[in-house]
């Protein structure tokens, strides 16, 4: 199976090709605010290296969401106007699994993913599944044990969490496993999960 994965859902801008369900390229920066601009050249190139048209692909999977509203966006943009120019579904891989995917951990715990000011995206996991719904909450240092997350360092030490990256290379990875679940022909029914509303905190994950 040929897709192309894009992951703009935080500070991670990139995208990763795979074909015959092998990663033959992968391109990403962590920096905040230069989706607009890198993302779609990044794509562009990526697809040229391999002469690859977007018809001639079986999906186009992206990281949906939550995370930042500004980056999902333009991700999830990116994405359907690929979809719909070579009439191929969209497949919309949640953000939370994509951080989940490096994760290898026994029993509960928890993912979190900086929103704004001292607010994060929680959901809680049990040996590598999801087990609540996402919330995005007011950080507090005593809960969330034990805890694994992304772009926490404005709200909590380094040393108070385990590292949960994300990757393009994850999102395509999860698109060929839930394929038949997760892919969408209809484009006008996938749109990003932003959790909570954008007027909780203007610029959220931004």
């Amino acid at each position: 199976m040929n897709i192309l994965a894009i992951e703009s859902a935080s500070t991670i801008c990139g995208a990763a090709l795979f074909l015959n369900n092998e990663l033959v390229e992968l391109d990403e920066i962590n920096q905040p605010r230069i989706h607009g601009e890198r993302l779609p050249l990044v794509v562009h190139d990526i697809l040229s290296n391999h002469s690859i048209e977007a018809a001639e692909l079986d999906g186009i999977a992206v990281s949906s969401g939550p995370g930042s509203y500004t980056g999902l966006r333009i991700g999830m943009s990116l994405a359907k106007g690929l979809a719909m120019a070579g009439n191929i579904p969209l497949i919309p891989v949640p953000t939370m699994e994509v951080m989940n995917r490096s994760i290898s951990q026994n029993g509960v715990y928890w993912l979190l993913l900086h929103s704004h000011k001292n607010m994060v995206f929680i959901q809680q996991f049990n040996s590598g599944k999801p087990d609540s719904e996402i919330e995005c909450e007011l950080f507090d240092p005593e809960k969330y044990i034990p805890r694994f997350g992304f772009n926490l360092d404005s709200i909590c030490k380094p040393g108070d969490y385990e590292m949960a990256p994300m990757s393009a290379q994850f999102v395509g990875e999860l698109a060929l496993q839930y394929f038949d679940k997760w892919a969408n022909i209809d484009l006008s029914q996938v749109t990003p999960n932003y959790v909570t509303s954008f007027n909780l905190g203007k610029g959220a994950g931004d």
